[in-house]
C-alpha cells in the first residue's frame, strides 16, 4: 500500500457565536459544526525521496499551504524517511467560510497516518491538527459537533438525516483577519450553552432554531448581497438561512425536498451558483492503492 484517494468534506456553522478575545490573540467561541457532502479529492503516494510535493488550483505557495504544512508537521514530529506527493483537486470554494483548507489538512494527517500504519491515537493527531488551524481538529472526529474553546473542544451529536442543504457561493472574497478585527462583540448577548444547542438542533423543526452567526451585521453591511441570497432562500423555502464562518457562503436548510429542488433551480435561473448537499452522518473513509494520484 503506496497511496490511497480521500476525501475532505467542507462545513458549515450552522450556528457560531463569538465569545471573547483570549490573551494568545484567537477567540473563545461555541459554534455547531456540520460536515457536508461537498469534497476535495486528495490523492497521497509515498515517494522514495525525502521531498512533500503539493499540486493543486490553489491561491497560495505550496510552502504556505495547509496541506503541505501538515504533510511536513507529521514527517518531523514522527521522523517518517519517506516523502510525500500529494495532488488535491479542489471542489470546496477557498475563502467561504466552508473548511476547504482545513478539512484538506485534516485529511492528509490522517491518510499519512493510514499509508504509514502509524500508531498515532485520535487525541494526539489533534494537538498536531490545532497548531494548524483552530477548525483542523473537528475534521479528524465526527461529522456533527459543538465546538467551543477556540474550536477544538468538541462534543459530538447524532445527525440529522431528515434535512437537504443550498450553500451558495457568493464569489465575494472576505479576509477571515479583517472580520475578526471588524467584530463588536456584544457582552450583553445571551451565549447558547453546548445543552441548548443540541437539544435545538436535535429536536426542533429549523424554523424554530435561534442560532446566529456574530459575523452577519459585519458581513450585511460590507455586502448587500448577503440579504438578498437569505431572502431569496427564505422566499423559496429555506427553513433557516444563515451564513457560514466568516463568509462569504451563505446556506439554506430544506425540511421539504419538493422546496430544496424548486429552490436550486430558481438560484440557478437566478445566474447564482449554488450546491445542494446533505449533512454528513460519517466522516469520508479513505480508498487505498487508487489507481491514479494526479
Amino acid at each position: 500500500m503506496d497511496n490511497l484517494k480521500i476525501l475532505a468534506p467542507a462545513k458549515i456553522n450552522l450556528h457560531l457565536q463569538i465569545i471573547s478575545k483570549r490573551k494568545d490573540g484567537y477567540h473563545n467561541l461555541i459554534s455547531l459544526f456540520q460536515m457536508v457532502s461537498l469534497y476535495d479529492e486528495l490523492y497521497i503516494k509515498t515517494v522514495k525521496s525525502d521531498e512533500v510535493l503539493v499540486l493543486g488550483n490553489f491561491d497560495c505557495s505550496m510552502e504556505d499551504n495547509l496541506i503541505y504544512k501538515a504533510a511536513v508537521a507529521l514527517r518531523e514530529k514522527y521522523d517518517i524517511k519517506s516523502g510525500f506527493f500529494i495532488s488535491c483537486k479542489k471542489h470546496i470554494p477557498a475563502g467561504a467560510g466552508l473548511g476547504g483548507g482545513s478539512s484538506d489538512a485534516a485529511a492528509t494527517l490522517n491518510g499519512i497516518r493510514l499509508l504509514q500504519k502509524l500508531d498515532i491515537k485520535d487525541d494526539e493527531l489533534k494537538i498536531i491538527a490545532l497548531e494548524l488551524g483552530s477548525d483542523v481538529p473537528f475534521f479528524l472526529g465526527d461529522s456533527s459537533a459543538v465546538a467551543g474553546g477556540r474550536g477544538e473542544d468538541l462534543v459530538s451529536l447524532q445527525t440529522r438525516d431528515d434535512l437537504s442543504l443550498l450553500i451558495v457561493d457568493t464569489g465575494f472574497h472576505n479576509s477571515t483577519k479583517e472580520a475578526f478585527t471588524s467584530l463588536v462583540l456584544n457582552n450583553d448577548q445571551h451565549i447558547m450553552t453546548f445543552e441548548e444547542i443540541s437539544t435545538e438542533y436535535l429536536n426542533d423543526h429549523p424554523s424554530e432554531w435561534s442560532f446566529s452567526n456574530s459575523f452577519s451585521p459585519y458581513l450585511y453591511q460590507k455586502n448587500p448581497l448577503f440579504r438578498k441570497i437569505i431572502k431569496l432562500l427564505n422566499d423559496n423555502g429555506s427553513d433557516y438561512s444563515s451564513i457560514t464562518g466568516t463568509g462569504s457562503s451563505v446556506f439554506g436548510v430544506f425540511s421539504d425536498p419538493v422546496k430544496v429542488r424548486n429552490a436550486e433551480k430558481v438560484l440557478k435561473n437566478n445566474n447564482i451558483r449554488v450546491h445542494k448537499v446533505k449533512m454528513l452522518a460519517n466522516r469520508p473513509e479513505a480508498v487505498y492503492n487508487y489507481p491514479t494520484a494526479e
